[in-house]
């Protein structure tokens, strides 16, 4: 028998080797493919999927073309060859998703479409992938050499071509055992669609006793199918979701789950998303984190970060020298709103700037205003500002040390009050919100948050042995960061759980924080809290509105406690496979558009085991 083990040469992601001249070879995590990604028993690991390559393939396939008596007889493989006609498609990965803007927040039924940017796959005719796996099934060698886990299962990606409508067939061999995958399409969830499926089920009800479990998977929070130009490389979308699983019964296709079940809900608050709350804050952060960057690197601060400003140079200048007129009127505050000082005022006109030259004219107002004790004001006793420290000093008088403005100077000075606006607004919304019990809890955060942001500027010196030259304003400025995007995550979750509870709250809120602080935030992408509740927890306004994106149900028939085979039922709302949209054509029942695919696994002795 020809040698079939895959190498780490055939998945290399640069210049990867044909596998046997005719096949491309990938190694993916498994939340990538779609269907059999879904099924638990292949959490967290990388699977291999096998198709056809992009450019034109070889026709040669002597390696396989064996007498068809050679093949095992296993459940479809014996369709009739020929019988359908092939589908052209291809996988899609979860976040290249498009949809159209009146599903955005899915409370709308309705069917996203596949686009272009999907996960490129040329299907293999059914009858050469069962040939295919059939070799594999027949080495007497390991499938994959030091470089692939060795039991990484093999998905062979089919065109449909046959009467089941096949689009994979699997192996996964281990030392002991070979598990056998076939994964079919049974079309909508329609009368004929639920008795193909019933039917699969009922014909492998004899294999012993049945445990079921569905996972029922509701986005709340999609990402947004189109993007300004400008946001497309400086925003990430938020996602939101909730996943429900119970027990079900193996004949009840798409059951909604019982007032017992418990919800994991998962939010990723992304970057800049306009649909969250706080999004003009996080524009704010986003100029300051770039400012607090150039700072740390040394290196001059790129204008065009500010976006177009919407004022004129001389109107800038103009607030400027009215902001100093109006601080020695009296100060009246709104009680229900706090004391914005002087230089939190400031920086709401300097954030306008759009040039290094425009600022230090600014600044330059500000320092002829201080030398003759033109500004008289009340500023906040923790404003550790220079800024802040030479206006003090001004009203009472002292003599003043006018900084040179110099280098990254005005950038440092603006970054500082910056710094002092948002912390006081970010703690003002926490405490308004009773998102923490007292004004004390989250300032206890804030510290801890720069302390950690210190600690590792630290150890990163101390790798790279440079000298410390990090200046206040950068380390409390990535101190913030966990704070906001913590604030924008309580926000999602009173909008979607009931949270009323004062201590509720608070706790929620710590959780956030800490998990946000637990490790550098470099990824926008990788940022999420996850959070598992009772799903009567979960607002009645919320899951009516809402028709889920997909249910996987999964069978496990054991024998004497030993699982024999399994099953695993995916309906999505979505089709997940080019070529499969027109399964829905003729289904109106809005609650069954759903495209099912079932999977089945039969666990047999491998080759080796057998001839021991």
């Amino acid at each position: 028998m020809t040698h079939l083990q895959i190498t780490g040469a055939h998945t290399a992601t640069t210049n990867p080797e044909l596998f046997h001249n005719d096949f491309r070879v990938r190694l993916i995590d498994n939340r990538v493919l779609p269907i059999v990604g879904n099924d638990s028993l292949f959490n967290l690991q990388q699977l291999v999927i096998i198709d056809y390559p992009d450019a034109e393939r070889s026709t040669k396939h002597e390696m396989i073309e064996e007498d068809k008596e050679n093949i095992m007889d296993t459940t479809n493989s014996n369709g009739q060859i020929g019988g359908g006609s092939p589908l052209k498609f291809e996988f899609l990965t979860l976040d290249k998703l498009k949809e159209s803007d009146a599903d955005l927040l899915n409370f709308k039924v309705t069917i996203r479409s596949i686009t272009e940017n999907a996960f490129p796959v040329k299907p293999i005719p059914v009858e050469i992938a069962f040939k295919l796996r059939q070799g594999f099934y027949d080495s007497d060698e390991p499938l994959f050499d030091a470089s692939i886990p060795s039991n990484s299962p093999i998905f062979i990606a089919c065109d449909a071509s046959d009467e089941m409508r096949t689009v994979y067939v699997g192996i996964q061999k281990t030392k002991s055992a070979c598990r056998l995958f076939s994964t079919v399409c049974t079309g909508g969830l329609d009368e004929d669609g639920r008795e193909a499926i019933l039917d699969i089920v009922d014909g492998m009800s004899s294999m012993g006793e049945s445990q079921c479990n569905t996972r029922m998977h509701i986005e709340m929070l999609r990402p947004r199918p189109h993007k300004r130009e400008e946001e497309v490389d400086n925003t990430v979308d938020a996602l939101s979701s909730l996943v429900v699983d119970y027990q079900s019964d193996q004949f009840d296709i798409a059951c909604m789950p019982p007032s017992t079940a418990h919800a994991t809900l998962t939010f990723y608050p992304g970057w800049c998303d306009p649909r969250l709350e706080f999004d003009a804050k996080t524009k704010d952060l986003q100029l300051m984190m770039v400012m607090a960057n150039a700072l740390h690197n040394n290196t001059p601060f790129n204008w065009d970060h500010a976006g177009e400003s919407k004022k004129k140079d001389a109107d800038i200048q103009a607030a400027v020298r009215a902001l100093i007129a109006d601080t020695n009127k009296q100060v009246i505050t709104d009680e229900s709103k706090r004391y914005i000082d002087f230089t939190e005022h400031l920086w709401e006109i300097l954030r306008e700037c759009r040039s290094n030259e425009l600022l230090i004219k600014c600044l330059q107002i500000i320092f002829s205003a201080l030398r003759s004790n033109s500004i008289s004001t009340i500023l906040h006793d923790d404003n550790l500002s220079n800024l802040g420290s030479l206006i003090r000093a001004s009203c009472k008088g002292q003599p003043i040390h006018i900084p040179r403005l110099e280098g990254l100077t005005p950038v440092e000075l603006l970054l500082e009050i910056a710094v002092e606006r948002f912390r006081r607004d970010t703690i003002t919304e926490y405490v308004k919100r009773s998102y923490v019990t007292s004004e004390g809890d989250i300032r206890d955060m804030l510290k801890t948050s720069v302390e950690r942001v210190r600690a590792s500027e630290s150890a990163q010196r101390a790798l790279t042995q440079t000298v410390d030259f990090t200046r206040q304003a950068v380390e409390d400025t990535r101190a913030l960061l966990p704070l906001h995007l913590g604030l924008q995550t309580m926000a999602h979750l009173e909008e979607t759980l009931k949270l009323a509870h004062r201590n509720t709250l608070a706790k929620t809120t710590k959780d956030v924080i800490t998990r946000y602080m637990s490790k550098e935030i470099t990824n926008f992408h990788d940022v999420y809290f996850e959070m598992r509740v009772p799903l009567v927890q979960v607002k009645e306004e919320v899951i009516p509105g809402l028709k889920p994106a997909s249910f996987s149900t999964e069978v496990v028939y054991k024998n004497k406690g030993e699982e024999r085979t399994r099953t695993h039922i995916f309906l999505a709302r979505t089709p997940p496979l080019r070529g499969l949209e027109g399964v829905l054509t003729n289904v109106e029942d809005p609650s069954n558009r759903y495209v099912a695919t079932v999977t089945k696994c039969s666990t047999v002795a491998n080759r080796r085991a057998k001839t021991a």
